[in-house]
């Protein structure tokens, strides 16, 4: 492609620098262009390479995060949650029972029932096996000796555990209990409480001392009845 001077209009020489006819430097417009085109190739080059680069680090993480198993939707997982959430308030409930009522006033518990209900089968419950073969049916009448119109609330206001060391000896000195209770005995509490009768819309309240002790596993009323 022929080439002319920019300022006279001369043709000028393929390769030549000046023009032949008044000596204007010629323009390396080619040479520019092939510069220019030399960066944008590497312009072109570089960005490629960080694009090449950040794709090699992308798959990368796509091939790690692609080696764990894939997580199936279970959509019947809140099935499963019922029973789990009966179970935690279940436990709840039992558990607070628990610290309301501790196992030392099951006893107490059952002379209340007893005498409410004036049944013989639970005051056996709430005292050891020795009590209850005392009870015959003249100690029963006694007992139980009271209108059908009433009710009976034995509230428990203080305790006093007894120690261990002392158990015994508390109990044979003190309250009378037998022998053969006092020693298998592996604890005791005394309580303080008040028995209130309601009877024909009037009430009386008195207060009781009870002990019970834990023997063979199992709390019972010694002293008190």
């Amino acid at each position: 492609m022929a080439k002319f001077c920019s300022k006279c209009g001369n043709e000028l020489k393929e390769g030549a620098r000046f023009c032949s006819v008044c000596g204007n430097p010629v323009k390396q417009v080619q040479s520019a262009q092939s510069e220019a085109t030399a960066g944008t190739n590497e312009e072109r080059q570089g960005v490629s390479s960080q694009q090449q680069g950040f794709t090699a680090q992308d798959m990368q993480y796509q091939q790690m995060a692609g080696s764990a198993a894939p997580v199936k939707k279970n959509k019947n997982l809140w099935l499963l949650a019922i029973p789990a959430a009966i179970l935690v308030i279940l436990l709840v409930i039992f558990g607070i029972k628990a610290v309301l009522s501790p196992a030392y006033l099951k006893p107490v518990k059952y002379m209340e029932k007893a005498f409410n209900k004036q049944d013989i089968d639970l005051m056996k419950k709430a005292v050891p096996d020795e009590y209850a073969a005392w009870m015959t049916d003249d100690i029963v009448d006694y007992m139980f000796d009271l209108d059908s119109d009433y009710k009976i609330t034995i509230k428990v206001t203080d305790k006093e555990k007894i120690a261990k060391k002392d158990l015994e000896e508390t109990l044979i000195d003190d309250y009378y209990v037998l022998d053969s209770i006092a020693e298998e005995a592996k604890a005791g509490y005394i309580l303080e409480a008040e028995a209130t009768l309601k009877q024909d819309g009037e009430k009386d309240t008195q207060d009781i001392t009870l002990v019970v002790v834990k023997v063979d596993g199992k709390w019972v009323i010694v002293s008190g009845l």
